[in-house]
């Protein structure tokens, strides 16, 4: 199959100051890739593959935009190092108004970035 490029939206709260941080995810649909995280002129195929969090951050949502065909999941990765957490994109797509609430903690000026798997 051919690759089908599409976004999503990482959401956080500042566990500080209660803050919210959108950050746009760009996702390439080739297993094993990074997944690219907006730096400031939106999420593609240039952007940086991580986020930095400003504060203790907890990951509150997740919305993926429908359409890959070769991946179906994402893994979250701290500092380089893959975690346990995946998010399957079936159940955090933006059509769907009931996806599973998150509360995945990241500290201040923790690399955060994710994988794609098929």
């Amino acid at each position: 199959m051919t690759a089908a490029p599409q976004y999503g939206t990482l959401i956080f709260k500042g566990l500080q100051t209660g803050k919210t941080y959108s950050v746009d995810i760009y996702v390439s649909d080739v297993a094993n890739a990074l997944v690219h995280f907006d730096g400031g002129a939106g999420a593609g195929a240039s952007s940086p593959t991580h986020w930095i969090p400003p504060e203790d951050v907890a990951l509150i949502d997740y919305a993926q935009v429908t359409g890959t065909s070769d991946t179906t999941k994402i893994r979250l990765i701290r500092n380089g190092k893959p975690t346990s957490q995946v998010l399957r994109y079936s159940m955090f797509l933006t059509t769907l108004n009931n996806r599973p609430p998150l509360n995945i903690g990241f500290r201040q000026g923790t690399q955060v970035s994710a994988i794609q798997l098929a």
